[in-house]
């Protein structure tokens, strides 16, 4: 990323708005996803538009991103260097958002997993952490991943969102040993993962291993405490007289979702259960949003319907009221 933005990166304008964004990377990791195409730069290619949607794509991230780009351009041409976002995000953030990523079994490029640490965003120098629950991983309460570690190297670990859910062995490379790192299905973000230092693993007694996981941005899901939140586009007419949508699951395989006739955008479809583990060792829900959406190409029978339905309905547009409820709360804000 050292010679091009976030925004070329993605091929949109430092303008764009966040759906742009989003249908940029979706459109990127459909095609370059490891798991879908086989060709050596794949995987450099999906973790790049990963990497650049992971921070233009979230509004607080972007923002300090943005600046970067305006102060730190400054700040280059006042030294006489050019400076190139990405770059000058990197040495001012903690090294941006590195690092490794597996497809399956097909490991990671031969490296230093050292190379993938935090940076300012972890620290070896801490005490007591409580390392793991009955099943070999826990998660964190809070942003540190971490809790209160000591004597133990720590990593990020970057896996795709259907890695977390079924479960999978990604293999690692520490130093000289290549390590297998069983990750349990349903893992959530900020697992973390103990590789202990033993004769089994190959590394050093007491040499133990932390690994937090990371999942990668997905094309259809994005994850909130457990929960894997979607969106389903439905025509207006499908709105009106109901229907049904079939969605992928992380897991594989799909669902039909049924739309009940009427549904209104911003309602949601809920699948209980089938999202990742929460903090509380339940499991989430997966959401679907509803977006009502009119089709790019209308045809003229299309047209002539609508403009039947226009004669026959007794539907105006109007300014929405607001509710009392709403008002009581504005009035309690002012006060």
């Amino acid at each position: 990323m050292a010679n091009k933005s976030y925004y070329d990166a993605l091929g949109v304008s430092k303008t764009a708005t966040k759906q742009e964004i989003k249908k940029a990377y979706q459109k990127l990791a459909k095609k370059w996803h490891p798991d879908v195409n086989k060709a050596p730069e794949a995987e450099a290619k999906f973790k790049a538009a990963a990497e650049a949607y992971e921070v233009i794509g979230n509004e607080e991230k972007r923002k300090l991103y943005d600046e970067e780009l305006l102060y730190g351009a400054q700040r280059g041409r006042a030294n006489g260097n050019a400076s190139s976002g990405a770059s000058s995000w990197d040495s001012n953030f903690g090294g941006g958002w590195s690092g490794a990523y597996s497809s399956g079994g097909a490991g990671i490029p031969e490296e230093d997993l050292f190379g993938m640490f935090f940076g300012n965003r972890g620290s070896a120098d801490r005490a007591g952490f409580d390392f793991f629950s009955d099943s070999g991983s826990r998660r964190s309460n809070g942003s540190n991943p971490w809790g209160e570690a000591r004597g133990a190297m720590q990593a990020q670990l970057d896996i795709t969102l259907e890695q977390a859910y079924k479960g999978a062995t990604v293999r690692v490379q520490i130093g000289d040993k290549t390590v297998d790192v069983h990750v349990p299905p349903r893992s959530s973000e900020g697992t973390v993962l103990k590789i202990a230092g033993n004769s089994q693993s190959g590394i050093a007694q007491g040499g133990d291993v932390l690994l937090a996981l990371h999942i990668l941005p997905h094309d259809i899901y994005e994850l909130r405490n457990g929960d894997l939140n979607g969106v389903v586009e439905v025509a207006p007419w499908q709105a009106v007289l109901g229907g049904e949508v079939k969605v992928p699951l992380p897991g594989g395989g799909a669902v039909k979702l049924k739309i009940p006739a009427g549904i209104q955008s911003g309602k949601t479809l809920r699948i209980p259960g089938k999202g990742l583990k929460r903090e509380n060792g339940a499991n989430g829900d997966i959401l679907f949003g509803i977006e009502i959406v009119i089709p790019e190409s209308t045809s003229e029978a299309e047209k002539s319907l609508y403009r039947k339905l226009a004669e026959s309905s007794s539907f105006e547009a109007s300014a929405k009221r607001q509710s009392a409820g709403a008002q009581r709360r504005k009035s309690k804000v002012g006060n």
